[in-house]
C-alpha cells in the first residue's frame, strides 16, 4: 500500500501521463520543423497547423516525452530538450518566446 502511495505521488509530480505541465505550455516552429506551428495548451490539446491547415489534437506528457496523438489513434513522441520538441532527431520545433 504504501508503495502504491509512493509510486503514485512520483507519477503526479513527474506530470506521468498529463498534458499542460508549465514547462511545455506554448507554441512552436521554426525552420527546422515540419509544421507551420504546434500550440500546446494546458487542456491536454495539440492544435498543429500544418499546410495553412489547423488540426485539433490530443497530446500527453510522460517525463520529457511529449506524445501527439492523432483522430485515427496513431502518434508522434517528441522529446522536450531545453526548448526543442525534438522528433527522431529529424524535426526540430523550437518555442517561441
Amino acid at each position: 500500500m504504501r508503495m502504491n502511495l509512493i509510486a503514485a505521488t512520483a507519477c503526479a509530480l513527474a506530470a506521468c501521463g498529463s498534458p499542460g505541465s508549465p514547462n511545455v505550455l506554448g507554441e512552436y516552429g521554426g525552420d527546422s520543423c515540419t509544421y507551420e506551428n504546434i500550440s500546446l495548451r494546458p487542456d491536454g490539446v495539440a492544435i498543429v497547423t500544418w499546410n495553412a491547415a489547423e488540426i485539433a489534437l490530443t497530446y500527453r506528457q510522460e517525463g520529457d516525452k511529449i506524445i501527439l496523438i492523432k483522430p485515427n489513434g496513431s502518434s508522434s513522441r517528441f522529446t522536450l530538450k531545453g526548448d526543442d520538441l525534438v522528433l527522431e532527431h529529424s524535426m526540430f520545433c523550437t518555442r517561441r518566446r
